[in-house]
């Protein structure tokens, strides 16, 4: 069972472990507003609990993202993973000059913290928006405004923390970069739009010598037939992850003929048991909309979402 480890006293949140027992601690709610008491006794974990009120249902996130970003903005400090696709790009912890919180951009973008360095830190950049996941990660339509925007992001997932968290566990976890990764940085833009928009094609082997991959959009839907000391025949389409045999290809053929380092905006993707069915996009400032077929649905049909 979770516990409500923190609390807000006076807008300032603390924890269970510096407040006295009782209604004396006077605490309320980081998500409701409701009264606390703090309940330190011997025989279970000293946590904080609702008084004469029903349990907050998100009080503990609510909590824990309130303590992420009190963490950052204290010390400035997080691990910034290596940029995907970017060669020479490390991850490494980045130490930046100012965090401003939940700072509103475009009228749209509102990231949990923004870090900002005063000169170009190698491989992080000089600004940076970090989201912290509690219980919601950064949805699709957020993606694909970064990318319209250009703004570097990263994500770091508390999702499953346990319950005896603590200030110097959270931070711990935000340093070591175990739970955190790019959402979008504009050094990779081609390998972000190519993971949001992409298909997955299931390799599948036989006796160890033929593959094939199921339905190519651009061979009318049917399986195209590779050898494991060869290249699958991807009809041009950019395909880059086909080389020998593997489980998975990220297949791009319903975008040929459409350069995506050209991509401005993604307006719209509507996906189907995981394909792709149609796309809204902007390249370089023409609107196009396109819409594709869906394969039909086979027994034992594995779904990709």
């Amino acid at each position: 069972m979770r516990y409500l480890q923190f609390a807000l006293r006076n807008n300032e949140l603390i924890s269970i472990n510096d407040v006295s027992s009782g209604l004396e601690c006077g605490c309320v709610c980081p998500e409701c507003g409701a009264m606390l008491v703090a309940k330190k006794g011997s025989r279970r974990m000293h946590h904080f609990s609702h008084y004469q009120a029903a349990e907050c249902e998100n009080g503990i996130e609510t909590a824990l993202h309130l303590l992420s970003k009190q963490i950052i903005e204290r010390t400035k400090r997080l691990y910034v993973p290596s940029i995907p696709s970017v060669e020479k790009s490390i991850g490494k912890v980045t130490e930046y000059d100012e965090a401003i919180e939940e700072k509103e951009i475009d009228g749209i973008i509102k990231p949990d913290v923004q870090l900002r360095a005063r000169m170009d830190l190698w491989g992080a950049g000089r600004v940076v928006n970090v989201e912290i996941k509690v219980s919601h990660a950064v949805d699709e339509a957020k993606k694909y405004k970064l990318l319209e925007l250009g703004i570097p992001t990263i994500e770091i997932d508390l999702s499953d923390l346990g319950a005896d968290y603590t200030e110097e566990k959270v931070e711990q976890l935000i340093l070591s970069g175990e739970k955190t990764k790019w959402v979008y940085s504009p050094r990779a833009k081609r390998y972000f739009i190519e993971e949001w928009l992409c298909d997955i094609r299931v390799s599948k082997l036989r006796y160890g010598k033929h593959y094939w991959v199921d339905f190519c959009p651009l061979n009318g839907l049917e399986t195209v037939y590779g050898r494991w000391w060869s290249e699958l025949p991807c009809f041009s389409c950019e395909c880059a992850d086909a080389p020998k045999p593997i489980k998975e290809i990220k297949c791009l053929g319903k975008l040929k003929g459409i350069a995506i380092s050209s991509i401005e905006r993604i307006e719209r993707v509507e996906r189907e048991r995981g394909f792709l069915k149609s796309v809204d996009l902007v390249v370089n400032g023409e609107r196009i909309h396109r819409e594709f077929d869906i394969p039909p649905k086979k027994e034992n049909d594995i779904i990709y979402d």
